[in-house]
């Protein structure tokens, strides 16, 4: 018999963790599983690609909401979620992140028999005052199973909350039939951005805000052009910041472009000659998982998953965050490398994306801890 699971979300918006729960709901294997969606938040940017009916998707919002410690939340949230769950016969919840958890995993109490709570920690855990992680430490009781989506949070679990039980690491993947190289499409964007035969591109698509990291990225630029003029830098996405980094990058001139949301990340991508993260926290990042199945030659910080994706000198370098000298020496050491190093990477990139960052590899493993947390019931 299928098993109803339930995956629950502050909403559906542009983010990595959003396009993570997506990929489940479209992947997993709708003969053994039935799959739910519940917002707890409003439905999000996003909410029109949910590939469920309408019954099985409950949206709820804040408007009632009232004050309970640091959330914000309409007790009868509480109640019709675990309605929805009961009348649906929920055996698994998978929430996503901490407000989710802690609505979702108190909900599930109020139904018999309970449902199974899974709880995935993205990367909020990095960015945690002491007094967070303190009270992480308590909200994260109500799961059953916790799944870290690289090796280097399941480490910072294990500091920062003292979680060393029942926890284990599901890397994060994408469709990897939606991010290939596409040749048709990289003079195109590439004349689109102003790019010469003979120039540098170098970009990134992110949402545009203080963990990304982007005003490094525009003093690495401007060391950079200062070695080498023939550098161009593109940066996809919106943001809280995006306003205030492009009047600190006007005096770049059309060197530095802000593009704003793109529909055809897979196309930019491809254009690129280097696709450069230079975040201050991350869990496992979509963004590099984009690039490394593209083949692009990546330069990212030392954080979070990124060095399990990305192998120094292989696929691309490592710099620490906010050394904005050592990210301008690695994208230019990109540069030098020129088509042969880009052609290693494209022969290499593909098979390591397939093994390890597929959505297909994702999906499977998500089932399993599924399928054996019903086994121990």
């Amino acid at each position: 018999m299928a098993i109803p699971v339930a995956f629950v979300v502050n909403n559906f918006d542009v983010g990595g963790l959003e396009k993570v729960v997506l990929s489940l709901l479209r992947r997993i294997d709708t003969d053994a599983f039935v799959p739910y969606a519940v917002c707890v938040d409003g439905p999000g940017k996003l909410f029109a690609d949910v590939p469920l009916p309408k019954e099985r998707i409950l949206v709820l919002d804040k408007k009632g909401a009232k004050k309970f410690g640091p959330f914000s939340f309409d007790p009868s949230v509480l109640t019709t979620m675990a309605k929805f769950f009961f009348a649906n016969g929920i055996r698994v919840v998978h929430a996503h992140n901490l407000a989710p958890l802690v609505l979702a995993g108190l909900a599930a109490r109020l139904v018999m028999p309970r449902p199974k709570v899974v709880y995935s920690e993205h990367n909020q855990i990095y960015s945690a005052s002491d007094t967070h992680a303190a009270r992480f430490k308590h909200y994260v009781k109500l799961a059953d199973r916790v799944v870290a989506v690289s090796y280097d949070l399941e480490r910072t679990l294990a500091r920062r909350a003292s979680l060393t039980k029942n926890v284990q690491v599901i890397h994060n993947g994408i469709d990897g039939k939606r991010f290939t190289r596409d040749e048709s499409a990289i003079s195109r964007i590439r004349e689109e951005l102003g790019v010469a035969k003979d120039e540098f591109l170098v970009g990134t698509a992110v949402v545009i805000s203080k963990q990304k990291g982007i005003i490094h990225l525009l003093g690495a630029a401007e060391q950079v052009l200062a070695r080498d003029p023939k550098v161009r830098f593109a940066i996809a996405g919106d943001g809280p910041l995006r306003k205030e980094l492009e009047e600190r990058a006007k005096p770049f001139g059309d060197r530095v472009k802000f593009l704003g949301y793109r529909s055809d990340i897979p196309h930019f991508v491809s254009a690129l000659d280097c696709y450069v993260l230079p975040s201050l926290w991350e869990g496992l990042p979509l963004a590099l998982l984009e690039g490394l199945a593209i083949g692009v030659p990546l330069v990212a910080t030392t954080v979070g998953g990124n060095p399990e994706v990305i192998v120094p000198g292989e696929n691309g370098y490592l710099v620490p965050p906010k050394d904005e000298t050592a990210l301008a020496d690695a994208l230019l050491r990109v540069k030098e490398g020129g088509p042969a190093f880009a052609a290693e990477v494209r022969a290499r990139g593909r098979g390591r994306f397939e093994r390890a960052f597929s959505e297909e590899a994702m999906t499977r493993a998500h089932e399993r801890l599924f399928d054996a947390l019903q086994k121990d019931t």
